[in-house]
């Protein structure tokens, strides 16, 4: 099922719809039952992230403590996953640095990648991958239970329009801090915010396929270079610590030497796009999809009732 508003349909039903959409694939990746590409706990990850994303988007529509008791269930639900896909992505980032490496740099890097398969990434786990799996599949199973009786105080479309400046507002700000504190956390505020940004693009898409098909291509290409800087924050904070890695200092340190000028670079190379991705104030974001919407109904009406084929965002030039 798309991963997108229907532009006509109630609030409260919609947003079931797609809450239930992404529980029920998470289900299916973790059961073996779809298959996405790549690994099932990565394709499992993306469902929980769209759902937070779903749910900031209804937030004004919905009671505070019933916002935070869902979105730390699906939080809570893909920690009990990041194990394995932490493991992952290192080693991928380690693959991809010595790619571009040389001589002693290269060799270190090398010697990164043995010691990912040697050295306990991470010694909180305490079940068994088995364990957490079947574990994360039950509370998906609560989750579509409690996602089916939630209830919404605003009903209107509009209110919709409310949380994508809410949440649009949250981006600038963490890109603000970000650029400005240069630590790895601020970055990873960031990113998280950007990603929800780029999935309510994704949702809203109907209101104006073609405009938001800008942004969720400029977002999802800026997502892509701040989720390898997170990467790269990964491997620097394992190779620090003596303790997660068997490695001598002078090898960890050619590590995280590596990780740090490749994550400069491309901080530097994101900042101005990002700040030409929010340079819109968000109070004028909403009022965009708020003016975008009824002339949205009525041009999908207009070409129901002409016979023309109503142009989705799937079909949109990317």
């Amino acid at each position: 099922m798309a991963y997108r508003i229907k532009i006509a349909s109630r609030l409260d039903k919609d947003i079931r719809r797609l809450l239930g959409s992404q529980i029920g694939r998470a289900i299916g990746c973790l059961s073996g039952v779809l298959e996405e590409g790549g690994s099932s706990i990565h394709a499992t990850r993306k469902c929980l992230k769209r759902c937070r994303s779903i749910l900031r988007l209804a937030k004004p529509s919905l009671a505070a403590k019933d916002f935070r008791a869902h979105d730390r269930s699906f939080r809570d639900i893909a920690r009990l996953l990041s194990h394995d896909r932490d493991r992952e992505v290192m080693a991928d980032t380690l693959a991809l640095l010595a790619s571009k490496a040389i001589g002693d740099e290269k060799s270190a890097l090398a010697a990164g990648l043995s010691d990912l398969d040697t050295h306990q990434q991470n010694g909180t786990a305490v079940l068994s991958d088995g364990d957490n799996i079947a574990l994360a599949v039950s509370r998906l199973q609560d989750c579509d239970h409690a996602v089916r009786q939630l209830r919404f105080h605003r009903t209107r479309r509009f209110a919709l329009a409310d949380g994508f400046r809410e949440t649009y507002a949250e981006a600038r700000r963490a890109l603000r801090k970000a650029y400005r504190a240069g630590d790895d956390e601020s970055f990873h505020d960031f990113r998280k915010a950007l990603q929800h940004h780029w999935r309510q693009c994704q949702l809203l898409s109907p209101v104006w396929p073609e405009i938001m098909n800008v942004r969720i291509a400029a977002a999802h290409e800026l997502s892509q270079m701040i989720g390898t800087d997170h990467d790269l924050s990964l491997v620097a904070a394992r190779f620090a610590d003596p303790a997660r890695s068997s490695l001598d200092e002078a090898t960890r340190t050619a590590i995280c030497t590596a990780a740090r000028a490749e994550q400069s670079r491309i901080r530097q190379d994101a900042e101005p796009l990002a700040r030409r991705l929010f340079a819109v104030k968000p109070r004028d974001m909403e009022r965009m999809v708020v003016a975008l919407w009824p002339a949205a109904i009525r041009l999908a009406k207009h070409r129901r009732k002409e016979g023309a084929p109503e142009r989705t965002p799937d079909e949109a030039v990317h």
